[in-house]
């Protein structure tokens, strides 16, 4: 074990046997328990810990949680049911464990913030929920970890800590006892056990993972409140645990503690949030709240505002979730604008006539365009101020609303639009942006991207290298009258690509088809899918059907984004919902097998909306289109594994080949594939390949 000698899996079975065997001393257990979490295929342990049946649950904890505090757990691994399959105390040591493991690689400092557990926790019934994880945790734990955890994590906990002379003693084992002691009689608050014991109304194991993450990040921020404060919060935490948006919950949850802890009780954010009486409202009260704040009490929204953010169009949890990022964003943007007046563009926003549902449908809209101009005003050291911030000062300190405040912000939005013809004011590229503007149904969302980027990409992390990508995008696809040609047209060039110049030569007749779209009869299924290259669908792939590579995302993963975008290897094929958005899609990509001299279609995973399963009625008419489109090219189709068997029942064949990516146009490319080779001159990281050259191994074909 020492010298990483690799293992077979069986190998692997019976070290883990002896490390949970009762008959083993217990010192001799936890060596074997590191040994393994040493080991390079250390997760193998956690995996073979549920065929043990007859171990006790501290036996399998020493081993769980030795391997989690050394190894990220993949939610995606085919073996995860096994994990599932151990005892809930063991998986809530894992839990805890893996917590400790992201605080510590990411290095962090201050108030806990955990990372994503990646795996399933019971979703109810522990009204100790935090205490009961802190508790298992606690023997497994060396004194440095412990020592760690006290200093970090429960600095809100002071009341419960206990003896003082015990937990500041010179000697580490009388602190330790100490530290456990206090560990072990540690209680929940009542509202911190509801939050914890609530099950989540989805049943998924992803959300209620993340629930359960949430559960116990609340009870560190929320846990040191007074009785009377954290009483009034209730129905607030109660809300974001009810919120369909992990993120977004934990977000608001923060920016929530920041409000209450800052007064030093949660007396002044209850003031302010008392308007906003309906249910679906007190997460909007805390997005507002810093906007409004002053240095006595708060300001209060006007009524016309309340009205419309109380209308029940924002109980459609898509409104919801967009309103509070937007009014985030215009709360929060580092500019030049004083709150008077994003208060007062607020107001601005506000559409004067309609029914209330109208009025609440063209101030989201509004709003939508203001935090994105708010979001364009900051300007790096050393620039010259902003066009934009200039635009948005004088609007908010018109005493008159605008007749249309889209019409109003405009030519900001088109300053802030990569690419030139921003700064062009050519026929051609005001119709382009005009045909944009009243065609795309999210024409600010590429601005939204190149601002994320701008705000959080480094340049060592390929900052210019992903904006002249986008800048290539929207010369080619925004700014031109004929954008759509303008946008084959650069996708597809051989020249640009040294991948589809080798397959054009190698199968011209394919790679001729491939351009060209296939479609099913309309007999031969009833879901309308579409094998699409349109720009607005690949920029939006990530944001219509939520994946990390939307363009509000995390610039690590996002910054790919362009690879499906701009290179022509890339085709998808998707699902529409009644209002034109993506409701499911698979991406497609063409690989070449150099062996065989012959390109082939690999099909990737599924990402869809809620309510729509792998191999479910919409899946199977998406494979439907990628066997017509195989077909039509006369190609292979293959996917990542066998994830499921073919029409016939039968087990997928392995393809046998391995399939290369030669490169892209796009500085970054994302790929699902499992088993990718990246070049050694490029790099690869969770997902993200620069450079775009890779190999693809254990391929299964299907047709």
């Amino acid at each position: 074990m020492l010298d990483r000698v690799p293992l077979s899996r069986a190998q692997f079975s019976d070290i883990v046997a002896l490390a949970v065997d009762a008959r083993m001393a217990e010192s001799d257990r936890r060596a074997l328990a590191e040994a393994l979490a040493e080991h390079p295929q250390g997760v193998s342990a956690l995996y073979s810990l549920a065929g043990n049946k007859g171990a006790t649950v501290e036996a399998l904890s020493i081993v769980a949680a030795a391997v989690a505090l050394r190894h990220t757990i993949d939610i995606e691994k085919s073996e995860i049911p096994q994990v599932l399959a151990l005892p809930e105390p063991v998986r809530l040591a894992v839990a805890l464990a893996q917590q400790a493991l992201d605080a510590q690689n990411l290095q962090f400092h201050g108030r806990h913030r955990s990372g994503f557990y990646r795996l399933d926790l019971a979703p109810a019934s522990h009204s100790r929920l935090f205490a009961q994880a802190l508790q298992l945790f606690a023997p497994l734990a060396n004194d440095k970890e412990l020592l760690r955890l006290a200093g970090e994590e429960f600095q809100r906990w002071k009341p419960a800590w206990g003896n003082f002379a015990e937990r500041t003693h010179s000697d580490p084992a009388i602190r330790l006892q100490a530290l456990k002691r206090t560990l072990a009689d540690m209680q929940l608050p009542p509202v911190l056990q509801r939050i914890a014991d609530g099950d989540p109304t989805h049943r998924g194991a992803l959300a209620r993972v993340t629930h359960q993450q949430w559960a116990f990040d609340a009870a560190v921020m929320f846990g040191g409140l007074q009785p009377s404060g954290l009483a009034g919060l209730e129905g607030t935490l109660q809300s974001l645990a009810r919120l369909h948006a992990p993120q977004l919950r934990q977000q608001l949850a923060e920016r929530l503690a920041l409000q209450v802890h800052a007064g030093d009780d949660a007396r002044g954010h209850l003031r302010f949030a008392a308007p906003f009486r309906r249910p679906h409202m007190r997460s909007l009260a805390i997005a507002l709240h810093p906007l409004f704040a002053q240095a006595g009490s708060p300001a209060q929204p006007s009524a016309q505002l309340l009205e419309v953010l109380g209308a029940s169009d924002l109980k459609n949890g898509r409104w919801l979730h967009r309103a509070l990022k937007d009014l985030t964003l215009l709360a929060d943007s580092e500019c030049d604008l004083s709150h008077e007046q994003r208060r007062q563009l607020l107001e601005h926003a506000l559409p004067a006539g309609g029914t209330v549902s109208q009025r609440c449908r063209g101030f989201l809209e509004n709003l939508r365009f203001l935090a994105i101009a708010v979001q364009c005003t900051a300007v790096q050291e050393g620039e010259p101020p902003s066009a934009v911030l200039g635009m948005l000062a004088s609007l908010a300190q018109s005493p008159s609303k605008p007749a249309s405040i889209k019409s109003a912000i405009e030519p900001a939005l088109r300053l802030a639009m990569p690419g030139a013809g921003g700064r062009n004011e050519s026929p051609e590229s005001l119709a382009g942006w005009n045909a944009v503007l009243s065609s795309w149904r999210q024409p600010e969302a590429l601005i939204v991207h190149a601002q994320n980027i701008r705000s959080n990409l480094d340049e060592v992390d390929g900052q210019e290298a992903v904006l002249n990508a986008l800048d290539r995008f929207a010369d080619s696809a925004v700014w031109p009258q004929e954008g759509l040609a303008r946008f084959r047209a650069l996708r597809y060039s051989t020249n640009e690509s040294a991948h589809l110049a080798d397959i054009e030569k190698l199968a011209p007749e394919a790679y001729a088809q491939w351009k060209r779209p296939v479609a099913l009869e309309a007999s031969a299924h009833p879901l309308p899918v579409e094998d699409t290259d349109n720009p607005e669908d690949l920029l939006l792939c990530g944001t219509d059907v939520a994946s990390c590579q939307s363009v509000e995302e995390d610039t690590q993963y996002s910054k790919a984004l362009m690879g499906y975008v701009i290179d022509g290897k890339y085709r998808m094929l998707v699902l529409r919902a009644h209002d034109g958005t993506i409701a499911a899609r698979r991406m497609v990509r063409l690989l070449l097998d150099e062996a065989a001299g012959q390109p082939v279609l690999y099909v990737e995973k599924l990402y869809a909306n809620t309510g729509m399963q792998a191999d479910g009625p919409e899946d199977q008419a998406l494979m439907q289109l990628a066997r017509r489109k195989a077909d039509a090219m006369g190609c292979a189709l293959v996917c990542a594994a066998p994830q499921s068997r073919d029409e016939e029942g039968e087990t997928l064949p392995a393809y046998g080949g391995v399939l290369k990516s030669l490169g892209s146009p796009a500085p970054y490319e994302y790929v699902d594939a499992k088993h990718i080779d990246a070049d050694d001159k490029e790099r690869a990281a969770g997902g993200v390949v620069e450079g775009g050259q890779y190999t693809v191994k254990n391929a299964y074909r299907l047709q």
